[in-house]
């Protein structure tokens, strides 16, 4: 979008040991910061009095939905994320994580409070008008459309959120030096390009690279984000997901996955599994779901503003 950019600061989630998701950390990172949070609700407000929008899109944000819960006058507001298949009864079942769900489906009502939901997907689902919720396709970034696939590449691309898990990764490889992997990972300070060894390279994240190297590679694994998940489905790419530990979206995100049948999800880098997937996946029925996105979109903003 060719407008002004106004970055403002947000809460974010703390990591143990750069691997599991804090909560005792992240909770304390919150209340420590509250001064600063109500500075930015004060912020937003006097960037929407000056813009004067028609509707805000909030892309799962939590100031911009405090924002939106705690002003009785405002545009109306499209909230968007996957996260908001937790209030959907034909999203993946995981009673085994019923607590860590029970979190997670607070932390969404609350994202989505006094909004119209736009609940992105792997696949479709009815809409739920009642709810104000309306399923639609993954967003993408238009990098990807312009690449072309390579239906079997010779090398295993590797995406760690969080560089604590680069270890299992060297033992892995150290084991299987037969197997090439490319591995982009958070490390600070780390060069833009590393080889290990002969058959594991590290790369610093660059988001441009890593699209390029998804559509020549055979297989992806990565650590269970929705959009990663999203970009190798719609290049073909089976999926061994790893979701970060203690990160219940993530995990979720995996079963989903599995369930969607483009992946294996497990607990550790162990790629010993990688066997078991196929050489490239069908991309037809995904990438016309996909092609839906601008029509759900639309569709949400309608809902919102009271049209039909």
């Amino acid at each position: 979008m060719k407008i002004p950019v106004r970055p403002l600061p947000t809460l974010e989630f703390k990591y143990k040991n750069s691997r599991s998701v804090s909560n005792t950390a992240t909770l304390l990172g919150v209340f420590g910061k509250l001064p600063k949070y109500f500075r930015i609700l004060r912020q937003l407000d006097a960037i929407v009095t000056e813009t004067q929008p028609d509707v805000i899109i909030n892309f799962f944000e939590p100031m911009a939905a405090f924002y939106a819960i705690t002003r009785r006058k405002r545009p109306p507001v499209v909230a968007i994320g996957h996260q908001f298949m937790f209030q959907h009864p034909g999203y993946v079942r995981a009673p085994q994580l019923w607590k860590q769900l029970l979190s997670m489906k607070i932390y969404t009502r609350l994202l989505g409070a006094r909004a119209t939901k736009l609940a992105l997907s792997l696949y479709e689902a009815p809409d739920l008008p009642g709810k104000r919720i309306i399923v639609g396709p993954p967003i993408l970034r238009k990098q990807l459309f312009q690449l072309t696939s390579n239906p079997v590449g010779d090398f295993v691309l590797v995406y760690l959120l969080n560089h604590g898990y680069a270890d299992q990764i060297i033992a892995w490889s150290a084991k299987n030096p037969q197997t090439k992997l490319h591995c982009f990972y958070d490390k600070p300070n780390a060069p833009a390009e590393f080889q290990h060894s002969p058959a594991l390279t590290f790369h610093r994240l660059d988001g441009e690279k890593f699209l390029q190297m998804m559509a020549q590679c055979r297989h992806v694994v990565c650590t269970a984000g929705f959009e990663s998940v999203s970009e190798a489905a719609w290049l073909g790419k089976p999926l061994f997901l790893v979701p970060v530990e203690n990160h219940v979206e993530q995990q979720v995100n995996a079963l989903d996955a599995e369930q969607f049948g483009i992946g294996l999800a497990e607990k550790s880098f162990n790629l010993d599994r990688l066997a078991e997937l196929p050489d490239s996946l069908p991309t037809g029925k995904f990438r016309n779901w996909v092609d839906a996105a601008p029509e759900k979109l639309f569709t949400a903003i309608n809902l919102a503003v009271g049209k039909k």
